[in-house]
């Protein structure tokens, strides 16, 4: 199983240069950045945090490595061309091989953003249309080199894309809706998973919470039949059971004694609105001693092929590729 990593914003290169040295020194697989212009973060007084570039950030993680996989999780498909956004990811494999590249495309959803561009942050129904558009607009480019399509809110005729000679880049999207599944299934070829969309709608209002309750109360049986809908969705498109690798964002790793579980469970829940409850079967949540990690980790991987996780970077990212993946081999 892969760790991904999720660095935080700042820093200058010198910081990033010692930090690819530590990632690949642990035997983390890659680096994937968030797309945000900025987001508010806070309950009582939300503070805009800024973000950075993600696609300047990924082409110096993958010059200064020679193994860690860069991406994004995920790009913003509103506000830009989608061919545009492809593009970055195309000349990245070209640099560095497509095996080395996950191209991570999603709707966006952060209408704050869109305000502050004096842009209209169209309807959920308007922006899935859009991101099925780019996922096969991603296909033909990616595998054809040239593409003519008629988009959502977009169009391309006859437009070349550079050959990749090691490769296309892997099509990453993230969801848990049916559709977004199908989408997956048709046309990606990892799939991070997220809670299913008919257990709670995120809708424009605070959607971060919301999120966060959402991967609290999914199970690992929820993800399983996420998985299944996928595969069933590949395989009736011809692409095989198989076509598509899944992770899960491992939000919440918490490292203590097995007599402190129930209290960090406990904590994660109120923390997000939730009733307090065991977190074992929720993919998002990893809590206890390593073998406990491992052990839930293992458990996941056998019931619905989760391939890797992607936490957000910190201390735990050591003791994960230490101690906890070294258990599942």
């Amino acid at each position: 199983m892969d760790v991904f990593v999720m660095p935080s914003w700042g820093g200058d290169g010198r910081s990033l240069r010692r930090s690819v040295q530590v990632w690949e020194t642990l035997g983390v697989a890659g680096v994937l950045y968030t797309d945000h212009l900025f987001v508010s973060a806070g309950d009582d007084e939300p503070q805009r945090v800024t973000h950075g570039d993600p696609f300047v950030r990924a082409a110096t993680v993958a010059a200064l490595s020679e193994s860690l996989v860069v991406g994004t999780i995920v790009a913003n498909l509103g506000m830009d061309h989608p061919a545009l956004v492809l593009r970055h990811f195309t000349e990245l494999a070209v640099l560095h091989g497509g095996d080395r590249v996950l191209a991570g495309v999603g709707a966006g959803w952060n209408t704050e953003e869109f305000d502050a561009l004096g842009m209209d942050m169209p309807r959920h129904a308007a922006r899935s249309r859009r991101l099925l558009d780019a996922a096969r607009l991603a296909r033909q480019l990616f595998d054809e080199h040239v593409a003519t399509l008629e988009g959502e809110g977009f169009a391309v005729s006859d437009l070349p894309s550079a050959p990749t000679p090691g490769g296309p880049p892997r099509l990453l999207v993230g969801g848990g809706s049916d559709f977004l599944l199908d989408v997956a299934g048709r046309y990606a070829d990892q799939l991070d998973l997220n809670g299913s969309s008919r257990q709670l709608p995120l809708g424009r209002v605070d959607p971060r919470k919301l999120d966060g309750l959402r991967r609290v109360t999914t199970t690992v049986a929820e993800l399983a039949k996420s998985v299944e809908r996928v595969r069933s969705s590949a395989e009736e498109a011809g692409r095989g059971r198989d076509a598509v690798q899944f992770s899960v964002l491992a939000g919440w790793v918490e490292p203590c004694s097995p007599s402190e579980v129930a209290s960090r469970e406990a904590a994660i829940c109120s923390a997000v609105g939730a009733p307090s409850l065991p977190l074992a079967e929720c993919p998002y949540a990893l809590v206890g001693t390593p073998e406990r990690m491992a052990a839930l980790l293992a458990d996941r991987r056998d019931r619905f092929g989760l391939s890797s996780i992607i936490v957000h970077d910190g201390p735990h990212v050591e003791m994960l590729c230490s101690e906890v993946l070294p258990l599942l081999a």
